[in-house]
């Protein structure tokens, strides 16, 4: 359901003016009705990693994205999550993200880290495939143009920058608390399952 909402959320133009609301959400400028949008839905879209960290990337909000995709090592690596990673590549290439790419270029801003290390981070998350290709290729070109101007250490420590009124680390939290829910049931719903193929076995 989360998945398919996200996708909504990303390519309906009847949307448009919500996700200029989540754009926004994480400046200076952002009200409180933006901020409460946010964090209404992102705590909607923790049930579904890929698509939390892709409102994260929407939103702007770098510091947490980059966050999130350190804990995508304690998650499951399914091919539907792969197949997840794949489109959001997909998207990122598409107008609704075009903020995003231009904001690459500003490699002496406070964001920028952040912002490559989460894309860098789904790299790593990546297959051999057309979609590391291409994600590959957009950081290479980054990491060229920063070479060429003359900074050459894109891992710098950076200063986050963050809407005051959004408590991160509690977002975070939340992701966490979810995310070992939906562990719990998996690992439920397998154990339930194999003891249920053992005693149709013993009754053959």
């Amino acid at each position: 359901m989360v998945q398919t909402l996200n996708l909504i959320l990303l390519t309906a133009n009847e949307l448009e003016h919500l996700r200029d609301i989540l754009r926004r959400s994480f400046q200076p400028r952002a009200s409180e009705d933006d901020v409460q949008v946010f964090t209404a839905l992102f705590r909607s879209w923790c049930h579904n990693p890929i698509a939390a960290f892709s409102l994260c990337l929407l939103a702007q909000s770098y510091s947490v994205s980059a966050a999130l995709i350190s804990k995508f090592a304690d998650i499951d690596a399914s091919v539907g999550f792969l197949m997840q990673i794949d489109k959001l590549v997909q998207l990122l290439e598409s107008p609704i993200f075009i903020h995003m790419r231009l904001q690459l270029l500003e490699i002496q801003e406070d964001y920028h880290t952040d912002l490559v290390k989460s894309l860098y981070g789904l790299l790593m998350l990546l297959p051999q495939s057309a979609a590391f290709r291409v994600l590959r290729d957009r950081l290479a070109s980054v990491t060229s143009m920063a070479t060429a101007i003359g900074r050459i250490d894109l891992n710098g420590d950076a200063r986050r920058l963050r809407a005051p009124r959004i408590d991160a680390d509690a977002l975070l939290a939340h992701f966490e608390s979810v995310q070992a829910k939906h562990t719990e049931l998996r690992r439920k719903g397998m154990y339930e399952k194999s003891l249920a193929k053992e005693q149709n076995t013993a009754n053959v």
